[in-house]
């Protein structure tokens, strides 16, 4: 395809953009996910591609490090990325999807469909088979037939070999991610990166660094990740002294100087940022009132939990050798715990609690608007209001003047299922979708779904960080640029 046809396409698809796939701005959403899963590897001159069950994802050669995935560009159909390949000068990508063959060129920044692939000889590079003689990570065996074997009899075959004509192999397989070996030592080196798994259903924000948790669909590989998105970088939660198995759910994640905790359906992981593995478990024999845990709240060294039968408070660090135990709301299912000001806000499965933290006294809220067989979701605070999202409604609390603001216009998009908001903007996890509601003078309405280059509809988590908003879907974690000059608000 020559450069004035592609000028002249591009133009077309410019000018014709209005409510579809094509509407995406470029540099607007990323989307990051499970990358373990690799089908195909290509080379281009800075970089080397592979191609994923959730796009394309490119290493800087020069600068031994992962760039940003091609997962927020406009035009690309299919996340599986079923075949790769890059020009000499990295310029243009070509990926094959169930949909087709697609382009994308740096200079426009989108994707466009093609009839073909190039001819071979365009290409870097040269695919080989499996070396008989490969070493393999630590903790796992390598077969000569070009499989690696875990501990627990797993295997994870290589599925493709790019050997780049200057003693570099790249190696994509599947269930571990991308590798890279000399061809002279053919020590295979993990390059780790991405989601271990794709579902993110938390999200929390510590020093800069993004910590995700969700729900588990294999028992291998837990479902925590720290993501330093400003490097590029991730890193993994490991077994330590105690067994962490990778088949627990994770609901919601909290953290302080020296420790990560995860509230999952077997008690509280604590585990040690310095080692990133589990130190400790909290179940029910630790003083839980269950060991079914969905949210945690950390004052100081105290820790509360909320549970499917209330809200377990423990001492994490006791003088005594007792810990200091307490179980309030014991017939009702928590599902979240926020500190506002001198006190804590409880959603539970009747309505919404309030507990003075000097007093210790507890008090449900009386609130027309939210129904007391009505779940309470999530709790935000901002300013001198809360916000608060329940199944039936999502309402606003001054905190000061106990005045009450609904927002009825959330019944368009299903309910409110996690909210978070920032400045002027409430950003509101749906079902079905994300909206952005102005709060000023100037009230907007936006609504994000994947015709605007999300993976997902099915929003569990949000958190703004800067410029940028987190999304935790049930497909993987997405970045969204919602102060974009050229993103009309």
């Amino acid at each position: 395809m020559n450069l004035t046809f592609k000028i002249f396409l591009s133009s077309l698809l410019l000018l014709g953009m209005h409510t579809n796939a094509d509407d995406i701005l470029p540099d607007l959403i990323v989307n990051y996910g499970d990358f373990s899963f690799i089908n195909s590897v290509a080379l281009g001159f800075d970089y080397v591609y592979f191609g994923t069950t959730n796009g394309v994802i490119q290493y800087n050669i020069k600068r031994n490090s992962w760039e940003e995935p091609l997962t927020g560009y406009p035009g690309l159909r299919g996340r599986q990325i079923l075949e790769v390949k890059a020009a000499h000068d990295d310029n243009e990508i070509w990926a094959k999807t169930e949909f087709g063959i697609f382009e994308f060129n740096r200079t426009f920044d989108y994707w466009i469909q093609v009839d073909a692939f190039p001819a071979d000889e365009e290409f870097s590079g040269k695919h080989i088979s499996p070396d008989p003689f490969y070493t393999p990570p630590v903790g796992y065996n390598y077969f000569p037939d070009g499989t690696l074997t875990d501990v627990d009899g797993r295997n994870y075959p290589l599925t493709d070999i790019l050997d780049d004509g200057w003693s570099n192999l790249w190696i994509g397989s599947w269930g571990l991610g991308a590798f890279h070996a000399s061809d002279a030592i053919l020590r295979l080196e993990m390059l780790k990166y991405g989601l271990p798994q794709s579902d993110v259903s938390t999200i929390y924000l510590d020093d800069g660094r993004l910590i995700t948790g969700g729900e588990s669909i294999n028992s291998y590989r837990p479902n925590m990740a720290i993501f330093d998105w400003r490097q590029n970088s991730f890193e993994y939660v490991e077994s330590g002294v105690i067994l962490l198995s990778g088949g627990e759910n994770i609901h919601d994640i909290i953290a302080d100087k020296n420790y990560i905790y995860a509230a999952t359906d077997n008690g509280v992981w604590i585990i040690e940022k310095k080692s990133l593995k589990l130190k400790d478990r909290l179940r029910r024999s630790s003083g839980l009132p269950d060991n079914q845990v969905s949210s945690l709240l950390l004052l100081g060294d105290t820790l509360l939990a909320g549970t499917k039968y209330g809200v377990g408070i423990i001492e994490l660090f006791p003088d005594s050798a007792e810990q200091g135990l307490k179980n309030i709301l014991p017939s009702l299912s928590i599902r979240v715990l926020e500190k506002i000001g001198e006190a804590i806000w409880i959603g539970a499965s009747n309505g919404l609690y309030r507990m003075d933290i000097a007093t210790g006294k507890l008090s449900l809220l009386s609130i027309a608007e939210l129904s007391e067989t009505s779940n309470i979701n999530d709790i935000a605070f901002y300013g001198s209001k809360a916000w608060v999202a329940s199944d039936d409604n999502l309402i606003s609390i001054d905190i000061n003047t106990a005045e009450v603001t609904p927002y009825p216009e959330v019944y368009s998009y299903g309910f409110a299922n996690t909210i978070a908001v920032v400045d002027s903007i409430l950003a509101v996890g749906t079902p079905n979708g994300l909206l952005l509601l102005g709060l000023g003078k100037k009230q907007t309405r936006q609504f994000f779904t994947k015709n605007d280059g999300l993976w997902s509809i099915d929003i569990k988590d949000l958190i703004f960080d800067g410029d940028y908003l987190w999304i935790g879907a049930d497909m993987g974690l997405s970045r969204l640029w919602y102060k974009n000059p050229a993103f009309q608000r």
